[in-house]
């Protein structure tokens, strides 16, 4: 059990309780004990000032009271009295049988201030003795011979209360400890429970099942660990549902056109192509095939390069007018091939740009490229920009289908395709848009969409202003 964090916060709990309670109870003795040893004192100082008031009179003629009157002043004070001169000699009454007649077992000094005058107190007086006591002595005024009074105590009470109180601290220890066991039990199950099914969670996720959750989500510490834990374990199982579509994109998008490209090559190889027109179709057909697959291959790199952060985009001043007048005559066969007509919208004066101008040209390749695969023939797409401080915006707005709202989320996800019946072939790799974002935003920029079906989409990705003239 101890190897368990339930174990360890069991058994600390109550290790706590026990060394707190015998540190309580011994502090509790001591202080029990000073405070009763205290007021004896204080007592046996009191009834001996009040004795040797009486005794004053009968010793002030040199007499010395006497033994039943001692005996009767010994019962009123609780203690045994007697008269002592400075010698050590008891003068009146009967000292403990264990006291050593004729000395004094106190320091010189303590009976120099006695007999000058002070009042002295002792506890245990005597090595002999065999259980505590209190003596007191005071010295009484006026006499021939110097002489005390002395009172002694035995403290046998005192022994049986701290007994007493031992014996209750014993009893009350148990009885702690017993509670404690039942309170750290369910304080530490309480404590660890949400922890065993936050690590149950994690082992079922660990073993494939990416359903699996915490129920442990409340509004503690270990109820944001598992919340994270859900978190985490949702991203992970997108990212891993991300992960199989991606391999079975990807394998789908190479495998279709390298099995085009095998079976026209195996019919050219076997002499089925009769004419040279038809031979002429199927090369033409292998070639295109594998422009296909060679921008499969790019865009999947870009794509690895953004996500891991490596893409080099070396951003630079741009006239942004200029670029995009030079880009308009890269599409001229593509918008004819459809008799489609690209217009620009462009103001007079445009600011200057930070941009990379090859990734900006691949943003545009991408955007246009979509435009035009969408567009019906003898449509217009425009392309504007205009100033929207401290950026550009660029917009590219297409004259088709639209883009569903629903799908609208997704368009940006890799391989996602908003039309699923179209064939693949004649459509991009499913890349573009994905590649598209993640450019614009490497270069400070961002990239929005607005579409209503039936009625076309216009693309507006923004570009950083040079602040450089």
């Amino acid at each position: 059990m101890m190897r368990s964090i339930f174990g360890k916060v069991l058994i600390s709990h109550i290790a706590v309780i026990v060394v707190s309670s015998l540190t309580l109870g011994f502090i509790m003795t001591f202080l029990f004990r000073g405070h009763f040893v205290d007021n004896k004192r204080r007592e046996l100082l009191q009834k001996g000032e009040a004795t040797v008031i009486l005794l004053s009179s009968v010793l002030y003629d040199g007499r010395l009271p006497p033994d039943l009157t001692m005996r009767i002043m010994s019962n009123l004070a609780g203690a045994t009295i007697w008269l002592m001169d400075s010698g050590g000699t008891a003068l009146a009454g009967t000292p403990p049988d264990h006291w050593d007649n004729g000395g004094f077992f106190e320091t010189r000094e303590e009976m120099d201030e006695l007999f000058d005058g002070i009042p002295q107190s002792w506890v245990s007086p005597s090595k002999n003795q065999r259980e505590s006591a209190i003596v007191v002595a005071v010295p009484i005024p006026d006499t021939l011979i110097p002489t005390a009074l002395f009172l002694y105590a035995p403290l046998p009470s005192i022994n049986r209360g701290i007994e007493g109180f031992l014996r209750l601290m014993s009893y009350s220890l148990l009885v702690g400890a017993l509670l404690s066991v039942g309170l750290g039990y369910i304080t530490s199950r309480s404590l660890t429970r949400p922890i065993a099914d936050i690590s149950q969670a994690a082992r079922n996720f660990a073993k494939g099942n990416f359903n699996s959750r915490t129920k442990a989500t409340g509004d503690d510490e270990i109820g944001g660990l598992g919340r994270t834990f859900n978190s985490m374990a949702t991203s992970l199982a997108r990212a891993e549902q991300n992960r199989r579509e991606f391999l079975a994109n990807v394998s789908h998008e190479l495998k279709t056109p390298v099995a085009s490209i095998q079976a026209l090559a195996e019919t050219l190889l076997d002499g089925l192509a009769d004419t040279p027109e038809q031979q002429e179709r199927y090369l033409h057909t292998i070639v295109g095939e594998s422009n296909r697959i060679n921008r499969l291959i790019h865009d999947l790199l870009d794509m690895a390069q953004l996500e891991a952060g490596e893409l080099s985009i070396v951003r630079k001043q741009l006239d942004l007018q200029q670029f995009l007048l030079r880009e308009n005559d890269k599409y001229t066969s593509l918008l004819t091939d459809k008799n489609l007509e690209l217009t620009m919208q462009l103001p007079e004066q445009l600011p200057k740009v930070w941009a990379d101008p090859d990734r900006l040209s691949q943003v545009l390749s991408n955007l246009l490229s979509n435009a035009i695969r969408h567009s019906p023939d003898n449509a217009v797409i425009t392309l504007t920009a205009h100033t929207l401080p401290p950026f550009i915006a660029i917009g590219i707005r297409d004259q088709g289908d639209g883009i569903p709202p629903a799908d609208l989320p997704y368009i940006w996800d890799r391989f996602y395709r908003v039309d699923k019946s179209r064939a693949r072939s004649d459509g991009g790799t499913g890349l573009g848009l994905s590649i598209t974002k993640k450019l614009v935003e490497a270069m400070g920029g961002e990239i929005t969409v607005e579409s209503t079906p039936g009625k076309g989409t216009l693309f507006t990705f923004t570009l950083p202003i040079s602040s450089a003239k």
